[in-house]
């Protein structure tokens, strides 16, 4: 069992597919699925966060829920501070996807623990008030502060590959999820919906702009940085 699992490890390939597999299924079950998808929320809630820093405006709360929703509560003066705050959820996701994609082709997995840690650190001084969201923040950052502590480099691989895949994944996902939302009610289309509000474009536009851009950026990390399904069998 033990020389299996070595030989397992040994190659990344196998190890890379066998995480994506476990990424999209493990995400999509109860409780620890919806624990390791709000990695893609955190990052979702970060833009809009960061946006509102970038326009001058004013970070309310920031909350992360157990159903891996989110919200920022903002104030910004003028329509295009508020468009580029609603805007900033689902490119940003999609875009860290592909530049984690990226980090983690040439070796610089530690890099991208330091990046979420980061990002989570951030987020809890600016305004995660919510109790899940604390529990979340803080139990992510013990994680990933106890990765970088003991300095295991299969581990770390493991952990930044897995969170990568979350990312890139769910960023698509989410969008298509939106997009459903919008032909609904577009009412309850989160982002799309206060797009809707702020330029009148109708929710569902927004919802279709956003997959289309999140397919966009899945397909560069697959074509460019997806480890070829011939290391497999190597």
């Amino acid at each position: 069992m033990k020389e299996l699992l070595q030989n397992i490890l040994a190659n990344q390939t196998l190890v890379f597919y066998l995480l994506l597999a476990i990424a999209l299924f493990l995400t999509r079950i109860p409780v620890a699925g919806k624990y390791f998808r709000s990695v893609n929320t955190m990052i979702h809630e970060a833009a809009h966060a960061f946006m509102t820093l970038a326009v001058s405006g004013q970070i309310i709360s920031i909350n992360l829920f157990a159903d891996t929703s989110g919200s920022t509560v903002t104030k910004a003066k003028g329509k295009f501070a508020q468009f580029l705050i609603a805007i900033a959820g689902y490119p940003f996701s999609a875009v860290m996807g592909f530049l984690l994609m990226f980090l983690l082709s040439n070796g610089n997995e530690l890099y991208i623990l330091f990046i979420l840690l980061s990002i989570v650190l951030i987020l809890m001084v600016l305004s995660i008030r919510n109790t899940y969201g604390l529990f979340w923040a803080i139990s992510f950052a013990l994680i990933n502060l106890l990765l970088v502590y003991f300095d295991n480099k299969t581990a770390i691989s493991i952990a930044a590959t897995f969170f990568t895949l979350i990312i890139v994944t769910d960023s698509l996902i989410s969008a298509l999820v939106l997009f459903v939302l919008s032909v609904r009610d577009k009412k309850k289309a989160g982002d799309a919906t206060n797009l809707h509000k702020i330029t009148g474009i109708p929710a569902v536009a927004w919802a279709i702009l956003f997959a289309v851009f999140s397919a966009l950026m899945v397909y560069l990390s697959v074509r460019q940085y997806f480890p070829n399904l011939k290391g497999i069998f190597n």
